[in-house]
């Protein structure tokens, strides 16, 4: 029988179901007697709703009956079955909760054991061959004779020529293997790919801190410390990640002296004057000692003349300097410890 449905007919009561929909479909599997009893068991308006979409249908041929129930059988046992609302009241009030959990239970148990080992069948060869890594050779010749042989011979390029025969040498002679050792194995793999997945969230994670703190690096300062401030306050682990990565202007504190210098003799010097308005004193107090005594009584005079500044102009300033840092980091000539420390060169 073919997997894919060979009509129109067909591939509509296999594809893009609505709950109400699946719902008839398969009480139209069963026999007519059952139907009525499921039936009796459901609200007036999911009675309708289900009827409804009976009689768009119409007839139903065996093989179009066991493509439906295979359909079901194929979602549960995968764990991605998502069960809808007027599906899940189906079968409790058909059969009960308990009954109704027991049934979904026992056809994921046999879907298991006739199709092992589901939860690295969608991962990566380099995925499964790191999962693989040091197991005992029966075991990943069990494992890899279930796999597509594109994965299974990228899992076996990974191995040493004598660890590779012996894989394969298994595969050739070993007999059927006892269904509670393989469910073992599959369980074992099951917890690792979970563990692998797992640790992708984090790295996902990490992800997501960084672009955070990316876009803050170029927003408005006094936005992005209004943003920060409402994070500590709600998320505080999150925003703890995002301000180590985060680079403001307050931080140039941290630059050693030699760097320091470096920076300034690259920044505009009307940028350097009108940032310092609004900066914190011991942000001023490094970016005016190391200059010369010379620049630094210039700026400090232009300061005292200067007449009032709108907010916005002073941020641009520091958005500037700070986007000099950035490029002066990319092109390797400083690095920046986003940790706490300085910045070294």
């Amino acid at each position: 029988m073919s997997d894919t449905p060979d009509n129109p007919n067909e591939a509509e009561l296999l594809a893009g179901m609505t709950g109400p929909r699946r719902a008839a479909a398969l009480l139209l599997t069963l026999d007519p007697d059952t139907a009525a009893a499921v039936m009796r068991n459901l609200g007036e308006h999911d009675v309708s709703r289900i009827s409804e979409e009976m009689s768009r249908m119409g007839s139903i041929n065996g093989e179009q009956m066991e493509k439906v129930i295979e359909a079901y059988r194929k979602e549960v046992g995968a764990g991605t079955f998502q069960v809808e609302p007027m599906l899940e009241k189906l079968l409790e009030r058909a059969l009960g909760r308990e009954k109704a959990q027991e049934m979904i239970a026992r056809i994921r148990s046999q879907n298991r054991d006739s199709q092992p080992f589901k939860a690295i069948r969608n991962l990566s060869h380099k995925q499964v061959t790191s999962i693989l890594k040091g197991e005992h050779p029966q075991v990943v010749s069990l494992v890899i004779s279930h796999l597509t042989p594109e994965v299974s011979i990228e899992v076996l390029k990974a191995m040493e020529e004598e660890e590779r025969y012996e894989v394969l040498r298994r595969i050739a002679t070993t007999e059927e293997m006892p269904v509670d050792l393989i469910r073992q194995v599959d369980n074992m793999l099951e917890v690792r790919a979970f563990e692998m997945g797992r640790q992708s969230t984090d790295s996902a994670s990490e992800r997501r801190f960084k672009t955070i703190a990316q876009m803050l690096n170029f927003a408005e300062p006094s936005v992005a410390k209004s943003v920060m401030d409402k994070m500590t306050k709600d998320l505080p682990d999150a925003a703890a990640e995002v301000q180590a990565l985060m680079f403001v202007f307050e931080d140039l504190v941290r630059i050693d002296d030699r760097t320091m210098q470096k920076i300034l003799a690259e920044i505009d010097k009307a940028d350097l004057t009108l940032s310092l308005k609004t900066a914190a004193p011991d942000v001023k107090d490094k970016l005016l000692g190391n200059l010369s005594q010379r620049a630094r009584d210039a700026i400090n005079e232009e300061l005292e003349l200067m007449g009032p500044r709108s907010l916005s102009d002073v941020e641009e300033a520091q958005k500037r300097i700070l986007e000099q840092v950035r490029e002066m980091e990319e092109r390797g000539d400083i690095q920046i410890n986003r940790g706490g420390g300085e910045v070294m060169v």
